[in-house]
Protein backbone atom coordinates (compact mmCIF):
# COMPACT_ATOMS: atom_id res chain seq x y z
CA UNK A 1 0.00 0.00 0.00
CA UNK A 2 1.37 3.47 -1.00
CA UNK A 3 0.01 7.08 0.14
CA UNK A 4 1.41 10.44 0.32
CA UNK A 5 1.79 12.05 3.23
CA UNK A 6 0.91 15.93 3.59
CA UNK A 7 2.50 18.56 5.94
CA UNK A 8 0.84 21.82 6.05
CA UNK A 9 1.51 25.21 8.08
CA UNK A 10 -1.95 26.11 8.93
CA UNK A 11 -3.51 28.82 10.38
CA UNK A 12 -3.82 27.69 13.81
CA UNK A 13 -7.60 28.13 14.76
CA UNK A 14 -7.68 26.40 18.17
CA UNK A 15 -11.57 27.11 18.32
CA UNK A 16 -12.36 24.81 15.02
CA UNK A 17 -9.45 22.28 16.29
CA UNK A 18 -10.56 21.64 19.47
CA UNK A 19 -14.58 21.59 18.53
CA UNK A 20 -15.68 24.62 20.38
CA UNK A 21 -17.89 25.71 17.10
CA UNK A 22 -19.13 22.82 14.68
CA UNK A 23 -18.12 23.66 10.93
CA UNK A 24 -20.30 22.72 8.04
CA UNK A 25 -17.36 20.17 6.70
CA UNK A 26 -17.30 18.41 10.39
CA UNK A 27 -20.00 15.46 10.70
CA UNK A 28 -21.05 15.95 14.61
CA UNK A 29 -21.89 12.06 14.60
CA UNK A 30 -18.34 10.89 14.81
CA UNK A 31 -16.78 13.58 16.72
CA UNK A 32 -16.30 11.13 19.34
CA UNK A 33 -14.05 9.27 17.21
CA UNK A 34 -11.39 12.60 17.62
CA UNK A 35 -9.01 12.91 19.76
CA UNK A 36 -7.91 15.96 21.76
CA UNK A 37 -4.35 15.98 23.38
CA UNK A 38 -4.26 18.73 25.27
CA UNK A 39 -5.95 22.40 24.84
CA UNK A 40 -3.93 24.76 27.31
CA UNK A 41 -5.11 28.03 27.47
CA UNK A 42 -2.34 29.76 25.14
CA UNK A 43 -1.79 33.06 27.81
CA UNK A 44 -1.41 30.87 31.11
CA UNK A 45 1.44 28.74 29.06
CA UNK A 46 3.04 31.98 27.91
CA UNK A 47 2.90 32.92 32.12
CA UNK A 48 4.42 29.47 32.36
CA UNK A 49 6.94 29.85 29.91
CA UNK A 50 8.57 33.27 30.05
CA UNK A 51 7.58 35.22 32.97
CA UNK A 52 10.75 34.70 34.87
CA UNK A 53 12.38 35.58 32.34
CA UNK A 54 10.06 39.23 31.61
CA UNK A 55 11.10 39.28 35.45
CA UNK A 56 14.74 39.03 35.19
CA UNK A 57 14.86 41.51 32.00
CA UNK A 58 12.80 43.86 33.37
CA UNK A 59 14.82 43.98 36.44
CA UNK A 60 18.05 45.23 33.97
CA UNK A 61 16.05 47.81 32.48
CA UNK A 62 16.59 51.68 34.12
CA UNK A 63 14.51 53.53 31.47
CA UNK A 64 10.75 52.65 31.99
CA UNK A 65 10.17 52.50 28.45
CA UNK A 66 12.10 49.64 28.05
CA UNK A 67 10.28 47.23 30.22
CA UNK A 68 7.91 44.75 28.88
CA UNK A 69 4.14 44.36 30.92
CA UNK A 70 2.92 41.73 29.52
CA UNK A 71 5.04 39.20 27.03
CA UNK A 72 2.16 37.36 25.66
CA UNK A 73 1.17 41.28 23.93
CA UNK A 74 4.44 41.94 23.51
CA UNK A 75 4.41 39.37 20.78
CA UNK A 76 1.22 39.92 20.00
CA UNK A 77 1.52 43.48 18.73
CA UNK A 78 5.10 42.62 17.05
CA UNK A 79 5.83 41.76 13.84
CA UNK A 80 8.84 39.46 13.92
CA UNK A 81 7.60 36.32 15.52
CA UNK A 82 3.80 34.79 15.58
CA UNK A 83 2.44 34.06 18.74
CA UNK A 84 2.29 29.94 17.62
CA UNK A 85 2.75 27.85 14.85
CA UNK A 86 0.29 25.20 13.60
CA UNK A 87 1.72 22.27 11.60
CA UNK A 88 -0.90 19.84 10.19
CA UNK A 89 -0.14 16.05 9.04
CA UNK A 90 -2.47 13.90 6.60
CA UNK A 91 -1.85 10.66 5.02
CA UNK A 92 -2.98 10.03 1.56
CA UNK A 93 -6.32 11.75 0.66
CA UNK A 94 -10.24 11.68 0.80
CA UNK A 95 -10.15 9.13 -1.86
CA UNK A 96 -7.65 6.49 -0.53
CA UNK A 97 -7.48 7.67 2.85
CA UNK A 98 -11.45 8.74 3.50
CA UNK A 99 -12.05 8.97 7.53
CA UNK A 100 -15.11 6.71 6.68
CA UNK A 101 -13.13 4.43 4.49
CA UNK A 102 -11.56 0.70 5.35
CA UNK A 103 -8.32 2.50 5.72
CA UNK A 104 -9.31 5.15 8.30
CA UNK A 105 -8.39 3.36 11.83
CA UNK A 106 -5.27 2.81 10.13
CA UNK A 107 -4.61 6.45 9.81
CA UNK A 108 -6.00 7.03 13.16
CA UNK A 109 -3.37 4.35 14.81
CA UNK A 110 -0.37 5.83 12.69
CA UNK A 111 -1.13 10.00 13.44
CA UNK A 112 -1.66 8.58 16.97
CA UNK A 113 1.47 6.92 17.25
CA UNK A 114 3.66 9.96 15.57
CA UNK A 115 1.99 12.17 17.83
CA UNK A 116 2.96 10.19 21.13
CA UNK A 117 6.81 11.05 20.26
CA UNK A 118 6.50 14.99 19.25
CA UNK A 119 7.61 16.74 22.09
CA UNK A 120 10.08 14.44 22.86
CA UNK A 121 11.59 15.06 19.39
CA UNK A 122 11.16 18.73 19.48
CA UNK A 123 11.85 19.88 22.84
CA UNK A 124 11.96 23.39 21.41
CA UNK A 125 8.24 23.37 20.19
CA UNK A 126 6.01 23.54 23.18
CA UNK A 127 3.19 22.21 22.67
CA UNK A 128 -0.39 23.48 23.57
CA UNK A 129 -2.96 22.24 21.74
CA UNK A 130 -2.96 19.29 19.56
CA UNK A 131 -6.20 17.23 18.13
CA UNK A 132 -6.23 14.46 15.70
CA UNK A 133 -9.61 14.65 13.65
CA UNK A 134 -11.67 12.13 12.48
CA UNK A 135 -14.84 13.86 11.93
CA UNK A 136 -13.84 15.02 8.42
CA UNK A 137 -13.17 14.06 5.04
CA UNK A 138 -9.50 12.95 6.15
CA UNK A 139 -7.97 11.87 9.10
CA UNK A 140 -5.31 14.40 9.84
CA UNK A 141 -4.06 15.96 13.12
CA UNK A 142 -3.48 19.57 13.82
CA UNK A 143 -0.25 20.64 16.48
CA UNK A 144 -0.07 24.21 17.93
CA UNK A 145 3.33 25.05 19.02
CA UNK A 146 5.43 27.70 20.67
CA UNK A 147 9.38 27.64 19.47
CA UNK A 148 11.38 29.48 22.17
CA UNK A 149 14.72 29.62 22.53
CA UNK A 150 16.94 30.14 25.89
CA UNK A 151 20.41 31.62 27.03
CA UNK A 152 19.77 34.73 24.96
CA UNK A 153 21.72 37.42 24.91
CA UNK A 154 19.24 39.59 23.17
CA UNK A 155 16.07 40.57 24.72
CA UNK A 156 14.60 37.95 26.99
CA UNK A 157 16.95 35.31 28.35
CA UNK A 158 14.27 32.76 27.33
CA UNK A 159 11.99 34.26 24.23
CA UNK A 160 9.83 33.15 21.31
CA UNK A 161 12.02 32.48 17.62
CA UNK A 162 10.53 29.95 15.50
CA UNK A 163 14.47 30.34 13.65
CA UNK A 164 16.24 29.67 16.78
CA UNK A 165 14.20 26.84 18.11
CA UNK A 166 14.69 24.95 15.20
CA UNK A 167 18.80 25.77 14.81
CA UNK A 168 18.55 24.38 18.36
CA UNK A 169 17.21 21.51 17.28
CA UNK A 170 20.12 21.00 14.08
CA UNK A 171 17.97 22.29 11.61
CA UNK A 172 19.93 24.96 9.30
CA UNK A 173 18.40 26.24 6.09
CA UNK A 174 20.48 27.04 3.17
CA UNK A 175 18.53 29.06 1.46
CA UNK A 176 15.06 31.37 0.63
CA UNK A 177 13.10 27.63 -0.51
CA UNK A 178 15.76 25.33 1.59
CA UNK A 179 15.12 27.14 4.67
CA UNK A 180 15.13 26.03 8.47
CA UNK A 181 11.10 25.46 8.26
CA UNK A 182 11.17 23.25 5.72
CA UNK A 183 14.12 21.15 6.76
CA UNK A 184 12.34 20.36 9.75
CA UNK A 185 9.01 19.45 7.98
CA UNK A 186 10.79 17.42 5.55
CA UNK A 187 12.76 15.61 8.94
CA UNK A 188 9.14 15.08 10.49
CA UNK A 189 7.67 13.33 7.26
CA UNK A 190 10.70 11.10 7.69
CA UNK A 191 9.58 10.29 10.82
CA UNK A 192 5.85 9.79 9.97
CA UNK A 193 7.09 7.83 6.54
CA UNK A 194 8.86 5.26 9.46
CA UNK A 195 5.90 4.58 11.27
CA UNK A 196 3.34 4.22 7.95
CA UNK A 197 6.11 1.21 7.42
CA UNK A 198 5.51 -0.60 10.36
CA UNK A 199 1.98 -0.44 9.67
CA UNK A 200 2.76 -1.91 6.21
CA UNK A 201 2.10 1.79 4.31
CA UNK A 202 4.79 2.88 1.92
CA UNK A 203 5.84 6.77 1.43
CA UNK A 204 4.46 7.54 -2.04
CA UNK A 205 6.05 10.73 -3.06
CA UNK A 206 5.22 12.74 -5.67
CA UNK A 207 8.04 16.05 -5.43
CA UNK A 208 5.54 18.42 -3.83
CA UNK A 209 8.30 20.29 -1.90
CA UNK A 210 6.98 23.56 -3.10
CA UNK A 211 3.57 22.75 -1.60
CA UNK A 212 5.56 23.19 2.08
CA UNK A 213 7.05 26.84 1.42
CA UNK A 214 5.56 29.03 3.81
CA UNK A 215 3.08 31.85 2.76
CA UNK A 216 5.29 34.28 2.97
CA UNK A 217 7.77 32.87 1.07
CA UNK A 218 5.41 32.07 -2.23
CA UNK A 219 4.26 35.88 -1.57
CA UNK A 220 7.98 36.87 -1.87
CA UNK A 221 8.37 34.51 -4.75
CA UNK A 222 5.40 36.16 -6.52
CA UNK A 223 6.17 39.92 -5.84
CA UNK A 224 9.88 38.87 -7.09
CA UNK A 225 8.27 37.93 -10.23
CA UNK A 226 6.21 41.21 -10.71
CA UNK A 227 8.97 42.82 -10.05
CA UNK A 228 11.19 40.81 -12.52
CA UNK A 229 8.29 41.89 -15.05
CA UNK A 230 8.46 45.32 -14.29
CA UNK A 231 11.97 45.51 -14.57
CA UNK A 232 11.34 44.13 -18.40
CA UNK A 233 8.71 46.69 -19.02
CA UNK A 234 11.27 49.52 -17.58
CA UNK A 235 14.09 48.49 -20.09
CA UNK A 236 11.08 48.22 -22.99
CA UNK A 237 10.58 51.98 -21.85
CA UNK A 238 14.24 52.82 -21.36
CA UNK A 239 14.77 51.96 -25.09
CA UNK A 240 11.76 53.85 -26.63
CA UNK A 241 13.15 56.81 -24.62
CA UNK A 242 16.28 56.68 -26.28
CA UNK A 243 15.00 56.34 -29.63
CA UNK A 244 12.86 59.47 -29.40
CA UNK A 245 16.00 61.02 -28.02
CA UNK A 246 17.46 60.10 -31.25
CA UNK A 247 14.76 60.85 -33.25
CA UNK A 248 14.58 64.69 -31.72
CA UNK A 249 18.00 64.68 -32.43
CA UNK A 250 18.39 63.87 -35.91
CA UNK A 251 14.94 66.57 -36.15
CA UNK A 252 16.98 69.09 -34.30
CA UNK A 253 19.83 68.81 -36.68
CA UNK A 254 17.49 68.65 -40.26
CA UNK A 255 16.18 72.25 -38.49
CA UNK A 256 19.50 73.60 -38.05
CA UNK A 257 20.78 72.64 -41.74
CA UNK A 258 17.91 73.87 -43.04
CA UNK A 259 18.08 77.59 -41.24
CA UNK A 260 21.78 77.03 -43.04
CA UNK A 261 20.65 76.43 -46.14
CA UNK A 262 18.88 79.43 -46.15
CA UNK A 263 21.67 81.93 -44.77
CA UNK A 264 23.99 80.22 -47.48
CA UNK A 265 21.32 81.30 -49.93
CA UNK A 266 20.60 84.86 -48.61
CA UNK A 267 24.65 85.64 -47.69
CA UNK A 268 26.72 83.16 -49.71
CA UNK A 269 28.34 84.61 -52.98
CA UNK A 270 28.59 81.15 -54.24
CA UNK A 271 24.67 81.46 -54.47
CA UNK A 272 24.49 84.96 -55.72
CA UNK A 273 24.47 86.07 -59.50
CA UNK A 274 27.34 88.45 -60.19
CA UNK A 275 26.61 91.21 -62.68
CA UNK A 276 27.92 90.15 -65.98
CA UNK A 277 31.42 91.86 -66.59
CA UNK A 278 31.98 94.57 -69.14
CA UNK A 279 32.65 92.98 -72.37
CA UNK A 280 31.49 89.44 -71.38
CA UNK A 281 28.86 87.84 -73.93
CA UNK A 282 26.11 86.60 -73.03
CA UNK A 283 26.72 83.22 -73.86
CA UNK A 284 30.19 83.14 -72.06
CA UNK A 285 28.17 84.84 -69.03
CA UNK A 286 25.72 81.91 -69.05
CA UNK A 287 28.45 79.13 -69.38
CA UNK A 288 30.70 80.59 -66.75
CA UNK A 289 28.29 82.31 -64.55
CA UNK A 290 24.60 80.92 -64.79
CA UNK A 291 25.40 77.33 -64.86
CA UNK A 292 27.78 76.60 -62.24
CA UNK A 293 24.62 78.86 -60.52
CA UNK A 294 22.30 76.32 -61.53
CA UNK A 295 24.08 73.47 -60.55
CA UNK A 296 25.25 74.16 -56.90
CA UNK A 297 21.55 75.25 -56.47
CA UNK A 298 20.14 71.63 -57.65
CA UNK A 299 22.94 70.00 -55.26
CA UNK A 300 21.16 72.32 -52.59
CA UNK A 301 17.83 71.34 -53.48
CA UNK A 302 18.76 67.31 -53.11
CA UNK A 303 20.24 67.80 -50.24
CA UNK A 304 17.19 69.57 -48.87
CA UNK A 305 14.76 67.46 -50.21
CA UNK A 306 16.79 64.06 -48.58
CA UNK A 307 17.13 66.15 -45.37
CA UNK A 308 12.93 66.94 -45.68
CA UNK A 309 12.15 63.12 -45.95
CA UNK A 310 14.20 62.49 -43.15
CA UNK A 311 12.26 64.97 -41.34
CA UNK A 312 9.00 63.74 -42.38
CA UNK A 313 9.74 60.11 -41.72
CA UNK A 314 11.12 60.82 -37.97
CA UNK A 315 7.98 63.03 -37.86
CA UNK A 316 5.48 59.76 -38.75
CA UNK A 317 7.37 57.80 -36.70
CA UNK A 318 6.94 60.03 -33.35
CA UNK A 319 3.04 60.94 -34.14
CA UNK A 320 2.44 56.79 -34.64
CA UNK A 321 4.58 56.86 -30.78
CA UNK A 322 2.38 59.27 -29.27
CA UNK A 323 -0.33 57.19 -30.50
CA UNK A 324 0.78 54.46 -29.12
CA UNK A 325 1.59 56.39 -26.01
CA UNK A 326 -1.77 57.78 -25.86
CA UNK A 327 -3.80 54.68 -25.49
CA UNK A 328 -1.22 52.95 -23.15
CA UNK A 329 -2.02 56.28 -20.69
CA UNK A 330 -5.65 56.03 -21.24
CA UNK A 331 -5.46 52.37 -20.06
CA UNK A 332 -3.29 53.03 -17.19
CA UNK A 333 -6.00 56.48 -16.16
CA UNK A 334 -8.65 53.31 -16.42
CA UNK A 335 -6.71 50.97 -14.24
CA UNK A 336 -6.22 54.26 -11.98
CA UNK A 337 -9.66 54.70 -11.81
CA UNK A 338 -10.53 50.87 -10.97
CA UNK A 339 -7.97 50.75 -8.46
CA UNK A 340 -9.62 54.04 -6.25
CA UNK A 341 -12.91 52.39 -6.80
CA UNK A 342 -11.56 49.07 -5.13
CA UNK A 343 -9.43 50.96 -2.63
CA UNK A 344 -13.05 53.25 -1.55
CA UNK A 345 -14.76 49.27 -1.28
CA UNK A 346 -11.74 48.32 1.07
CA UNK A 347 -12.26 52.02 3.32
CA UNK A 348 -16.32 51.09 3.16
CA UNK A 349 -15.24 47.81 4.31
CA UNK A 350 -12.57 48.50 6.98
CA UNK A 351 -15.28 51.07 8.75
CA UNK A 352 -17.48 48.33 8.36
CA UNK A 353 -15.11 46.29 10.58
CA UNK A 354 -14.49 48.94 13.07
CA UNK A 355 -18.19 49.28 13.66
CA UNK A 356 -18.54 44.85 14.30
CA UNK A 357 -15.30 46.02 16.71
CA UNK A 358 -17.42 48.22 18.69
CA UNK A 359 -20.50 46.42 18.87
CA UNK A 360 -19.12 42.91 19.55
CA UNK A 361 -15.58 43.76 21.03
CA UNK A 362 -12.04 43.12 19.25
CA UNK A 363 -11.77 39.57 20.92
CA UNK A 364 -15.27 38.18 20.24
CA UNK A 365 -14.70 39.35 16.83
CA UNK A 366 -11.52 37.99 16.49
CA UNK A 367 -12.70 34.60 17.21
CA UNK A 368 -15.40 34.50 14.79
CA UNK A 369 -12.43 35.63 12.04
CA UNK A 370 -10.66 32.66 13.82
CA UNK A 371 -13.49 30.16 13.12
CA UNK A 372 -14.31 31.16 9.65
CA UNK A 373 -10.49 30.91 8.80
CA UNK A 374 -10.73 27.22 10.40
CA UNK A 375 -14.21 26.34 8.66
CA UNK A 376 -12.12 27.89 4.95
CA UNK A 377 -8.84 25.28 5.76
CA UNK A 378 -11.04 22.88 6.60
CA UNK A 379 -12.81 22.69 3.32
CA UNK A 380 -9.44 24.26 1.29
CA UNK A 381 -7.91 20.57 3.02
CA UNK A 382 -10.87 18.52 2.03
CA UNK A 383 -10.77 19.64 -1.69
CA UNK A 384 -6.79 18.79 -1.70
Amino acid sequence: MKRTISAMVGKGSVTHNSRSFTAENVDSERTHLNIDYCNEPIKKVYHEMFDEALKQYNDKQKRKDRKISDYYKHIESGKQEKLFHEIIFQIGNMEDMSATGEHAELARTVLDEYYQGFQERNPYLRVFSAHLHMDEATPHIHIDFIPFTTGSNRGLETRVSLKQALLNMGFKGEGRSDNELNRWILSEKKVLAQIMERHGIEWEQKGTHEQHLSVLDYKKQERAKEVAELDREIEEKKLEVNGWKETVKKIEEAQELMGGIEKQLDENPQFQLPEPQGLMTAKSYKKKIVEPLINRLKNLVRTVLARSYEGWENYYRINNLNGRLYSENKSLKHENSRLRELNNQLREQNKAYRLLEKVFGKCRLNDLIEQARGFKESKQRDAR
